[in-house]
């Protein structure tokens, strides 16, 4: 018992939710399995990682520009610090200011931080959020 505790010892550790997709699981365990202690548990509704105290959700744009911005600050404030990762889905025409002011709104908040994505990015701007954590 003592290698296993020691050989986690000094290394970050990255909490996956068990209700994410598997193959999203079994990616994660492949792209940072050799850098972090990565185990999977019950997270809250809605989070797909939580490293530390921070909390990460991702989200695409259209699902942000379909939602009542009220019902997602209700939300948002209940989880305590949360990183918001938001993944371009949407063609530059179909962009719009209402888009921008919701994503703005939701960054504004004391407990929120919100990065947009494009989607090849997401695993880096993980690596990034754990490291900082």
């Amino acid at each position: 018992m003592k290698k296993y505790k020691n050989k986690y010892e000094k290394t970050k550790t990255l909490k996956v939710n068990e209700n994410n997709d598997i193959d999203s699981i079994i990616e994660i365990f492949q792209r940072f399995g050799n850098k972090y202690n990565v185990i999977t548990t019950t997270l809250d509704p809605d989070i797909q990682y939580q490293t530390k105290n921070i909390k990460i959700t991702q989200t695409y744009t259209s699902t942000i520009s379909k939602t009542d911005l009220n019902k997602m600050i209700e939300k948002l404030k209940k989880q305590g610090k949360i990183t918001l990762i938001i993944i371009e889905d949407m063609k530059e025409n179909q962009k719009n200011k209402d888009l921008k002011k919701k994503i703005k709104v939701l960054n504004d908040l004391d407990n929120v931080t919100a990065k947009r994505i494009q989607q090849k990015d997401t695993f880096k701007i993980l690596d990034k959020l754990i490291k900082e954590a």
